[in-house]
């Protein structure tokens, strides 16, 4: 007995445990799993060797060169009554190079704040991906409570029926009922389990996505999961100050500044300094032809002085990208306020619907009282009492799935507002 006792008390607990996970513990797993999230990962990481690259550019480099040169003449100098030949045919090098840059015009400075700025896009392309991952698993579960919410309802108005088709079947039995109000109702309970495989079938649907999504049962997710949102206000001037995409948008724009003044530096003077090592036949002393080493540095200065006016071509190139950007921003932000203020007008619409819906259930509630003792005094018909039973049941399960959508609406302005889950 206490071993039985024992069993169903651990019973319970594992089932309360397991049936109450976190919807946070879900939206971390599909973050892991889903691939684009990961891929975003390896090219913010790409984009971060970018970064130093391009910093390590304004350091020095070294290199090495071997080269073999053959030439078919000698160098030839006549003195008069002499001739002296200097080089050779066969001419070897080994070099050791160091390069400066010394001064880019800033070229390689802003080629370094470019790859910081396309890190900082990188990273909001990031954000969004968990923003989309976030949805995906929270429309789900929402829809799946809907459902369930839905089938409660439905499963309360078949217990209530089949309570209401005994009861006549009794009285039938007695000869104090038609044999019609026995078919209405079991016409109606059989037409109510239709509903309810749609139902099952719709619930199936949702838990495969779940599970697709982050490898859990979403029947062991906790059910009390609520959306937190700002007033409209609060909530505009966020979708300004901190959505991923306009950020982008934001850093783009600075990151095209950038390439004006790369743009701007090519036609600068472009100097680096050198140093060499040289090891090779003949060396420096080419009368001698044997191997010796030297060493050279010097400073080597680039200046573009004409090209038909390109880099004034090129500007405007920049110019113009420049306002399409801004174009794009500012359709962006007028779409945005135009979803919110939809979607919170939706919001108002569904709480006024679940204050008329509450009175609805409450007039509903008397109005089943008072039919069935209509009809238990043969006042009314068995189809007049079946109908104020199944409409109660259909304003409880309304009032229901008012709730989940107000949830959704919620879920849907995060989403416009770019906002990520605080818990994560």
């Amino acid at each position: 007995m206490k071993k039985k006792l024992f069993f169903l008390i651990t019973t319970f607990f594992c089932n309360t445990l397991f049936s109450n996970i976190p919807l946070e513990i879900a939206i971390k797993n599909a973050i892991k799993m889903d691939v684009n999230y990961r891929n975003q990962i390896i090219d913010e990481k790409s984009s971060q060797i970018k970064k130093r690259n391009a910093q390590m550019k304004k350091l020095f480099s070294i290199n090495s060169n071997i080269s073999y040169i053959f030439k078919s003449e000698k160098m030839k100098i006549e003195f008069p009554g002499a001739i002296m030949y200097a080089g050779s045919k066969n001419n070897y090098d080994i070099n050791l190079s160091l390069q400066q840059p010394i001064f880019s015009g800033n070229i390689l400075s802003n080629l370094a704040t470019l790859e910081e700025i396309n890190l900082a896009i990188e990273k909001n392309k990031t954000l969004l991906k968990k923003i989309d991952i976030v949805f995906n698993v929270k429309s789900t579960y929402f829809k799946y409570i809907l459902l369930l919410n839905k089938k409660k309802s439905l499963n309360y108005l078949i217990k209530n029926l089949n309570l209401h088709y005994r009861k006549i079947k009794n009285l039938y039995k007695e000869e104090l009922v038609k044999k019609t109000d026995l078919l209405e109702t079991e016409r109606k309970i059989e037409e109510l389990y239709i509903n309810l495989e749609d139902l099952n079938s719709m619930i199936t649907n949702e838990s495969i996505t779940f599970k697709k999504l982050c490898k859990m049962n979403i029947n062991e997710i906790d059910k009390n999961y609520n959306e937190n949102i700002r007033d409209y206000k609060s909530a505009f001037t966020e979708f300004k100050k901190s959505h991923p995409i306009l950020k982008t948008i934001d850093e783009k724009i600075i990151l095209l500044s950038y390439k004006g003044k790369i743009i701007k530096g090519e036609y600068l003077p472009q100097i680096s300094g050198f140093a060499e090592i040289h090891y090779g036949k003949p060396g420096i002393d080419f009368f001698r032809n044997e191997w010796g080493s030297y060493f050279q540095a010097g400073v080597n200065v680039n200046l573009k002085i004409f090209n038909w006016n390109k880099q004034k071509r090129d500007l405007n190139i920049i110019k113009y990208s420049n306002q399409k950007i801004i174009n794009e921003k500012e359709d962006f932000i007028f779409e945005g306020e135009k979803l919110l203020k939809q979607l919170y007008a939706t919001k108002a619409s569904i709480e006024n619907k679940i204050n008329i819906l509450n009175k609805l259930i409450k007039i509903s509630n008397e109005d089943t009282k008072l039919k069935k003792s209509l009809y238990e005094e043969q006042q009314i018909s068995n189809i007049d009492y079946l109908e104020s039973i199944t409409k109660k049941e259909r304003y409880i399960s309304m009032k229901n799935e008012m709730k989940t959508h107000y949830e959704l609406a919620e879920l849907n302005i995060n989403k416009v507002i770019g906002k990520y889950t605080e818990e994560l």
